[in-house]
């Protein structure tokens, strides 16, 4: 008999069946690779899939108070609405299993693969009812990928954690600015010139680069600072754009439109959540001096912190998916 929860969260396949040894040697091997190759300290957590979307809803639900659960051990625990955030082999599972009548509903994304097209077969499933993306860039290039998920894939963009995430005004430099360059293949062009632009208004510039992300380090340059220019080719959704917006640091970021990948070009942002309260995109150092400019004489303008709290908390991101899933918040007995 199932246990009474309404939902579950998968990142693994459940160890059952064929899965059984193989999920096992699996965690065995896991935990011995990170004894020898310890990951980063705000990765060493349970959380699977990708940690930061994987984290934000699963306490976004705890927060709540949603009846649910993670990563269950056995069959029946599995509850009649799926969520597969994360790995082909898990969603493999889950379709099998809502084919064999143990799933009643069937969601997938937003971090199973990069083109669905790589998994067509199991991503497009009809027994799949709806794909999640990050952000409704991704779903138009989903959907041009596989037409067939046409009217069942939507965007859904994970959540920051608001109480760690926080501003301290008495931490605040007026004069500070930071430079995040987020980008595995180094910088989308010269910050030479930014950087000179930033010194001609004698702002003091912190510079992070990709590689020196560590939640504690960025909150307190973010603490700091006042501004932040993002550099970044494309981002799915633009998880550390967020946590910078709950520190109340709106942003200025450069813009492409275009991204390729793969040999594949696709519409993309940057910045995708980047709004009127959150900051300004800029394309070129005139369109830059601009922004900065507008953000110089009107920095009450922006409310970046309020539109996390409305839009991208963890709490508020967690209700978004449980109505896309199609449960409600009922807490847990």
């Amino acid at each position: 008999m199932k246990t009474r929860v309404d939902l579950t969260i998968l990142t693994d396949p459940i160890p059952f069946g064929k899965h059984y040894c193989t999920e096992h040697a699996k965690r065995i091997g896991r935990r011995a690779r990170n004894l020898c190759f310890p990951p980063p300290e705000y990765m060493r957590s349970k959380y699977r899939g990708h940690f930061a979307v994987t984290r934000s809803l699963v306490e976004g639900l705890r927060k709540i108070g949603m009846n649910f659960n993670y990563n269950p051990q056995r069959l029946t625990d599995v509850a009649d609405v799926v969520i597969v955030l994360a790995g082909v082999a898990t969603l493999t599972q889950a379709v099998e299993l809502k084919r064999a009548g143990y799933v009643k509903r069937l969601l997938a994304g937003p971090n199973i693969v990069v083109f669905p097209s790589d998994v067509r077969e199991t991503l497009c499933s009809p027994l799949v009812d709806l794909c999640t993306t990050p952000d409704d860039f991704t779903c138009k290039m989903y959907v041009d990928d596989c037409p067939e998920l046409l009217g069942r894939c939507l965007a859904w963009p994970a959540g920051v954690d608001t109480s760690y995430w926080h501003p301290d005004p008495d931490m605040r430099n007026a004069k500070q600015i930071l430079i995040y360059e987020k980008q595995s293949k180094g910088p989308v062009g010269p910050i030479s010139e930014y950087l000179r632009i930033l010194r001609g208004h004698e702002y003091i510039v912190e510079v992070m680069r990709y590689g020196e992300y560590l939640p504690s380090f960025y909150l307190k340059l973010l603490q700091h600072s006042s501004l932040m220019i993002g550099f970044s080719q494309s981002e799915s959704q633009g998880i550390a754009w967020a946590e910078a917006w709950s520190t109340d640091v709106p942003m200025l970021s450069w813009y492409q439109e275009h991204y390729t990948y793969r040999g594949k070009t696709f519409r993309a942002s940057p910045a995708p959540y980047l709004s009127a309260a959150t900051g300004i995109f800029f394309s070129s150092p005139e369109e830059f001096e601009a922004a900065l400019s507008t953000w110089e004489t009107s920095r009450r303008v922006f409310a970046p912190r309020k539109w996390v709290m409305e839009n991208m908390s963890d709490e508020v991101c967690a209700r978004k998916l449980c109505s896309l899933a199609g449960v409600s918040v009922s807490p847990r007995p």
